[in-house]
């Protein structure tokens, strides 16, 4: 879950707190030559990652389009950046990316530098090394065990183990966005063979111990809650930030300000060209110094894509007016996303990228020409700048993180401000070698106001959208593909903006009817691993929780679950024992239980309870539960299921099913699940069954 914010590192939308010289940038809509090369770039790039004839198709048909309106020099930039940006993948795909997952389970020895360090739950210390494998320069990741003596950044070490592959998770989406990093292999038991003395310097680590000062500077003086806030939207680190206000801030839409990324570098440039024109240096000088200054910022927050977009952009900006040209975002940003996957094509894959990129355009692009000739108050123009930038990253949320906040617009005209005024409050913290600590208490307080505001803005009804439909998906693609060729071809402001409303209302539409005829159906996900099984069943409106395996990730899969699907309450929440009570009760904070059942109440506590219920007990030999059309019973670790005419049984792999069900389902030991579904059988993990009332039924994969 703690994956689900650092793929939020888009663009901010602050609009009226940019540097003079970005805030001048152009807002030019027509496509170049630049400009056609980098985006068809992009396209091929994708189509070869992607490896779906069905986008291939679509961006093919929609560079068909593009290419009518273009002159020849133009056709012939599109289809060359096409070319070489599928090339560019395939030659990754097949020089690095195949054979370092062919490396998994293999022991291997490796010397490397360790370039980061970081706990994990339980105190577990996980080093990040530089390597070579098969001839390659890559970071992997060492999960050290205790009885590792702590090691230094910049140490060179040699470790001995095997390496693993960092495979797909349905809790998490680790593996999307390590490979989004270029990372795709772990050491979970390995040896520390030799080491090399740490050097007497390494900037690396003396930024390390400077960070690691602030920290402790910061935990100090202000509660815990309030300096794991501080410290995620000052470093990108977020370990010490709750789950619950991790959700709040993705429902509310301002999740952007807990990951370092474009607004974190335009603060902190623009602090530093405040201070050095105050010290009346040349605009050349100012420049230049912006340069170390931007590195050193990167080292020492979480680097990031959008760190290295936002770097190259901001470099653009600043030094246009130096050579007299005027700044141009659609230039910039197209040279930004070219230098990013040139040298890093992995990137492509990585949900921060896009969602940065999104943001950019939004602010810079999109909302400059809606609003060019919007008469009225500058906050007028601010908030609708701000919906601009929501309508740009809604696209890139939807798809790649299956929601996107309704709320953006007003959370950030009204709780961002807060969020300066905290992030200045931490540079001041940084530049002054922590000399400003007496402005911790007041930074604490805007910390818990941020946080109550998130929270509030979380909780209000239809605070976000949730995306679940391959339809809808499919929608989402076209629609924006519709909207960006209507602005490139010189569709007016007002026109466009008609039919970006428009377009809003109907993809609306259809989101509500997908979401009436999924109450129409009985859906029941299968989810777990190796030893975890949970049901999720949902008919009619009504939501079922049952645990099968009273195992602790038994609350992860259903978590994930529920916050795909959308749903914020459940009407009964079943579960085995101690260990699925204590699960559900921290990963389902968020979610409102009708009333909860446990089934063995051997040393519950009478206070405790689960989804604010206390539970009640269930030790007889099953548990019932029924309405007009839906009937469950539990029974040791099988479930007999009925809705309308079918009949639907769950039991172990061993265990004798229902006469005359219309379906089975078996778990056990292994980590796959065995479906058997009138006539046919199908194995898989992560398993979502549909019912429809017509009779018709289907099993496809629940993520």
């Amino acid at each position: 879950m703690k994956d689900a914010e650092t793929r939020q590192a888009n663009a901010s939308p602050a609009v009226s707190v940019l540097p003079q010289n970005v805030k001048r940038a152009g807002s030019r809509t027509c496509l170049c030559g630049v400009e056609c090369f980098t985006l068809a770039w992009i396209a091929g790039l994708l189509a070869a990652f992607l490896s779906d004839y069905r986008v291939c198709l679509l961006l093919l048909a929609a560079g068909v389009i593009v290419m009518l309106r273009l002159k020849r020099k133009e056709q012939l930039l599109l289809i060359l950046g096409a070319v070489l940006g599928a090339a560019a993948w395939l030659h990754y795909d097949t020089a690095v990316r195949q054979p370092l997952l062919a490396l998994d389970g293999e022991t291997v020895v490796c010397t490397g530098k360790i370039t980061d360090i970081r706990t994990q739950a339980h105190d577990r210390t996980i080093y990040t090394l530089r390597t070579s494998l098969n001839g390659h320069r890559v970071s992997v990741d060492w999960y050290a065990g205790a009885e590792t003596a702590p090691l230094q950044i910049s140490t060179c070490i040699t470790i001995r183990g095997e390496l693993t592959r960092i495979r797909p998770d349905y809790r998490y989406h680790t593996a999307q966005y390590q490979a989004g990093m270029g990372k795709y292999l772990r050491f979970y038991n390995a040896e520390l063979t030799g080491q090399e003395p740490a050097p007497d310097f390494s900037l690396l680590r003396l930024l390390h111990a400077y960070r690691e000062r602030i920290t402790g500077q910061i935990l100090t003086a202000m509660p815990e809650a309030d300096a794991g806030l501080l410290c995620a939207m000052l470093f990108g680190d977020k370990q010490m930030l709750s789950e619950e206000t991790a959700a709040a801030f993705r429902a509310a839409g301002i999740a952007h300000i807990t990951v370092v990324s474009g607004l974190h570098l335009v603060f902190f440039c623009s602090v530093l060209a405040w201070i050095l024109r105050r010290l009346h240096f040349p605009a050349k000088i100012i420049f230049l110094a912006h340069i170390p200054a931007i590195f050193l910022f990167i080292l020492l927050a979480d680097p990031s894509v959008s760190e290295a977009r936002a770097a190259v952009m901001l470099l653009l900006a600043q030094s246009a007016p130096l050579f007299g040209r005027r700044s141009d975002t659609l230039r910039s940003l197209c040279i930004a996303m070219f230098l990013c996957t040139v040298t890093a094509p992995y990137v492509i894959g990585s949900v921060s990228f896009w969602l940065s990129v999104s943001g950019v355009f939004g602010i810079g692009v999109l909302a400059p020409h809606l609003t060019k000739h919007v008469q009225g108050s500058r906050l007028k123009r601010d908030f609708l700048s701000l919906c601009c930038v929501s309508a740009a990253i809604f696209p890139a949320s939807a798809l790649l993180c299956g929601q996107s906040s309704l709320l953006a617009p007003v959370s950030n005209l009204l709780i961002l401000p807060l969020c300066i005024a905290v992030i200045y409050a931490g540079f001041s913290l940084l530049l002054t070698c922590g000399l400003t600590g007496f402005l911790l208490p007041l930074t604490g307080m805007l910390c818990r106001l941020i946080r109550y505001a998130a929270s509030f803005a979380a909780g209000l009804p239809f605070s976000q959208i949730v995306i679940s439909s391959q339809t809808m998906r499919l929608l989402i693609v076209l629609a924006a593909l519709l909207l960006l060729y209507l602005m490139f071809a010189g569709m007016p402001p007002k026109q466009l903006a008609a039919a970006m409303f428009g377009t809003a209302v109907l993809l609306a539409g259809f989101s509500l009817a997908f979401r009436i005829q999924a109450r129409r159906e009985l859906r029941i996900a299968v989810l777990g691993g190796s030893k975890q099984a949970v049901l999720v069943i949902s008919a009619d409106g009504n939501t079922v929780v049952a645990d099968l395996t009273d195992s602790p990730r038994n609350a992860q899969y259903a978590a994930r679950y529920l916050h795909d699907s959308g749903i914020t309450r459940v009407d009964a929440l079943l579960l085995s024992g101690m260990q699925s009570a204590a699960g559900y009760q921290e990963m389902l904070s968020g979610v409102q239980a009708d009333a909860v059942m446990l089934r063995h109440s051997a040393a519950w506590r009478p206070d405790c309870s689960v989804c604010g219920k206390v539970p009640v007990f269930c030790e007889s030999e099953a548990v019932q539960l029924a309405d007009d059309t839906f009937s469950l019973q539990v029974s040791d670790e099988n479930v007999q299921l009925q809705w309308n005419a079918v009949q639907i049984s769950v039991c172990g792999k061993d265990a004798e099913p229902a006469e005359n069900a219309d379906a089975v389902i078996r778990y056990g030991d292994a980590a796959e699940y065995t479906v058997m579904l009138r006539g046919r059988t199908e194995q898989g993990s992560n398993l979502l069954l549909r019912f429809a009332k017509d009779g018709s039924c289907g099993v496809s994969s629940a993520g």
